[in-house]
């Protein structure tokens, strides 16, 4: 996956023309000139057409929510402000939802249910005389007499199927039939039937009102939705009843209800009709209009803040404007579109006069500025995703992560560039909402900060020291503007917590973004050297172990590089970097070379001069194709190709004069180069010479390394390996002391101990 994600890249940087920056000669090419002008349109066109642009046809004159009005704001005439669509919904749902569920009462049934009881107590109670003889006297119950109750009963059953048997049986032999009549009547009447039973709850609406509208013949009963009765619950309301009247008139309440629960039955219904009838009235009384403000009331006051319902009243106040102007010309309306294109297309204008007179590497190089241009296309994306949050849940541009366009640009480039774009950011922030000054402000505030904390950044842990400028930056700068517009004390508090937030996550994204443009455009950061100087990276371990001598002669070189760059004030750390991977093509054939032979016989005296000169100069290749392998970076990789130049191997095109050879091709002996183009290869070609050299010294003396390294240089120099870097006579007299002190400390003399004779 690692290879296919590497090739990908590898792809993607070559339809880009992607280059390390040493290697990116200036082109004025016309393609090169077109798509510096179609990136510019571009880029100005996507911005313009796809950021929010809500506010675009919006007049500069009328504030918006949480802006401080300058002038009194009067209604030019009177302004009925409609509610929105989602108000109008929720205030119409809610009126319906008002309206009770309306349940007809049908008394047809309950006269039913009551006069078969009627009819059923009037029928026992005729029965009961009878029973009563033919039980007198008895105290067993005799068979003619069970008998007579069996058809007495049966008869009653007859009539009344849906009766209880065994409370039926009971009755014929109780007593008090008038009073269990009167009991049962009352409760059936006055408790159960008073609202009703409707066949089962589940059959309700389910909407969200909770009460309920008994229509019983002209009247009109409300109870609440859970008070309503089902056959089971008034079952269980029946016998309540019944165990409550039972403590003041003593009575069998199991006997009483199995004798009146089957005549509870259902007379309610819902009328749905008539309830969509009163919904749909109540949903049309509800007004389109929140408010109405008379011609010549005062919307917003001078020196006030800027409310939601004052925002609103603006904004209808401009939509009629604009109805009665009849919309104007089609030039009119497309003209703010025009504006800010134009505007934004100055804005960029200017950062590349800006980085044409200052920075002309940067502007002669496309993919530098195509990265430039999505430093700004992600800004711009990640301020969209922060201002849909800042909409949704009522925060401030005070959570906008503004910082981190100046992070990478600082990083990737240098603070200078970084500062000026942070400019060109705010200049594009006040067109996009609306030439808001303290968003402006904040900016180049803010940004500024961010490129100075960030413009030497060797560890990533940095990025935090950045975060606590920036929130110490936040809440200052909070607190001036809250306090210029004076803002209540707590949503002070409030901002500075959005600040807080948006000073601790800039920093963390920008880490997190930064390897993207490092690798897609060929960047080189101090973060990426200070990687590649671990000496536990793979290619480094490798070489150790396959290649010691080399190893250990990289480690130095890379110690008098560094030095040597200090001197000159040029990129130690990438020198030293350079200086450790110049020499890893030579672990594919270690033993060809002297620094890895340990005393053995040389291989090259069996090869011929030309097949030797092939062989070392191999390494070259080789040490590139380990390097795209590993994924170095072009700027290490240059000092792989270039630590030699185009350099003679005079040992082997002399060895092969003397073997006889005619004018041999003094061109199958260099190496194939390229010239060293910065300072920093420049610096390992001559350190690498001298690192080499100073171990044929037999007496390694101050002077004798003293002439030994200029002798090295004075060649380099005169054999034009040095003609296409920008190093002065001055900066090779610096690298040739550096060099010396280095060299005098490796092989400082060191006195002889005596030694013990006993021993």
């Amino acid at each position: 996956m690692y290879r296919i994600l590497l090739r990908i890249k590898r792809f993607i940087k070559r339809f880009l023309k992607v280059q390390a920056e040493t290697r990116q000669a200036p082109t004025t090419g016309t393609r090169t000139k077109v798509y510096k002008i179609l990136m510019l349109l571009l880029a100005a066109t996507l911005i313009s057409l796809l950021y929010p642009a809500e506010e675009l046809f919006y007049p500069l004159e009328y504030p918006r929510k949480g802006e401080i009005a300058f002038d009194d704001i009067m209604a030019p005439f009177q302004i009925a402000i409609s509610k929105t669509p989602d108000e109008l919904e929720e205030e119409r749902q809610d009126a319906a939802d008002a309206i009770p569920i309306i349940i007809e009462y049908d008394r047809s049934v309950v006269d039913s249910s009551l006069s078969r009881f009627d009819q059923l107590m009037t029928a026992s109670a005729d029965a009961v005389p009878t029973v009563s003889t033919a039980l007198a006297g008895d105290t067993i119950l005799q068979p003619a007499t069970a008998k007579l109750i069996d058809s007495i009963e049966a008869v009653l059953m007859q009539r009344f199927p849906f009766a209880d048997t065994a409370a039926v049986r009971r009755l014929l032999q109780y007593p008090e039939i008038a009073g269990a009549r009167a009991v049962i009547s009352d409760i059936l009447r006055n408790t159960i039937y008073f609202s009703g039973v409707i066949p089962d709850l589940a059959l309700l609406p389910k909407e969200k009102t909770r009460s309920a509208v008994i229509r019983i013949d002209n009247r009109e009963i409300y109870v609440a939705r859970d008070k309503l009765l089902d056959p089971h619950r008034a079952n269980r309301i029946f016998r309540s009843t019944l165990k409550q009247r039972a403590l003041s008139e003593p009575f069998d309440v199991d006997f009483y209800y199995d004798l009146g629960r089957p005549f509870i039955v259902s007379n309610l219904s819902v009328n749905r009709d008539e309830m969509q009838a009163r919904r749909n009235e109540a949903m049309a009384e509800i007004q389109p209009y929140s408010e109405i403000i008379s011609a010549g009331d005062i919307v917003v006051r001078a020196g006030s803040q800027v409310t939601e319902r004052e925002e609103r009243i603006l904004e209808e106040i401009f939509r009629q404007e604009k109805i009665v102007s009849g919309e104007g010309s089609w030039f009119k309306q497309f003209m703010p579109v025009v504006a800010r294109l134009l505007l934004i297309l100055a804005s960029f204008l200017i950062m590349y006069l800006f980085l044409y007179y200052f920075h002309n590497q940067i502007f002669s190089s496309n993919p530098k500025l195509l990265a430039i241009f999505l430093a700004f296309g992600l800004e711009l994306t990640l301020i969209y995703l922060a201002r849909m949050i800042e909409v949704n849940m009522d925060l401030s541009y005070y959570i906008y992560p503004i910082a981190i366009l100046s992070i990478l640009i600082t990083v990737l480039f240098d603070a200078q560039v970084g500062i000026f774009n942070t400019f060109i950011l705010a200049l594009l922030f006040g067109i996009l909402h609306r030439f808001n000054f303290s968003l402006v402000l904040l900016t180049i505030v803010v940004g500024t900060v961010a490129c100075y904390s960030t413009q030497r950044v060797r560890h990533r842990t940095e990025f935090f020291k950045s975060a606590l400028f920036l929130a110490l930056t936040y809440v200052l700068l909070i607190l001036l503007i809250e306090s210029i517009k004076v803002s209540p004390a707590e949503n002070i508090t409030s901002l500075i917590g959005q600040g807080l937030f948006a000073a601790v996550v800039s920093p963390l994204l920008a880490m997190s973004i930064l390897p993207v443009f490092e690798s897609l455009f060929g960047f080189t950061t101090d973060l990426t050297l200070l990687e590649l100087s671990d000496l536990n990276h793979p290619l480094l371990k490798r070489l150790a172990l396959e290649a010691p001598g080399t190893y250990h002669h990289s480690i130095l070189v890379g110690n008098l590089a560094e030095a040597a760059s200090k001197a000159i004030e040029a990129n130690p750390l990438l020198a030293r970097v350079g200086a450790y991977y110049h020499d890893i093509g030579k672990m594919e054939i270690p033993e060809y070379f002297v620094e890895n032979q340990l005393g053995i016989k040389s291989r090259h005296e069996k090869l011929t001069p030309t097949m030797s000169a092939l062989i070392l100069s191999s390494h070259v290749k080789k040490g590139r194709l380990l390097g795209e392998d590993a994924d170095l970076p072009d700027e290490i990789l240059n000092f792989i190709e270039e630590h030699h130049g185009t350099m003679l191997m005079s040992y082997f095109y002399s060895k092969a004069k003397e073997l006889g050879v005619e004018n041999p091709n003094i061109d199958e002996f260099r190496y194939p180069g390229p010239k060293p183009r910065i300072r920093e290869t420049a610096i390992v070609m001559l350190a690498d010479t001298v690192e080499a050299a100073s171990r044929t010294l037999a007496e390694p003396k101050p002077a004798r390394i003293r002439n030994l390294v200029q002798n090295i240089i004075n060649d380099r120099f005169q054999s034009g390996e040095l003609e296409e870097c920008p190093l002065t006579l001055r900066d090779l007299a610096d690298i040739r002391e550096s060099f010396v002190q280095i060299l005098i400390g490796v092989f400082h003399h060191r006195v002889a101990y005596p030694r013990n004779e006993e021993e």
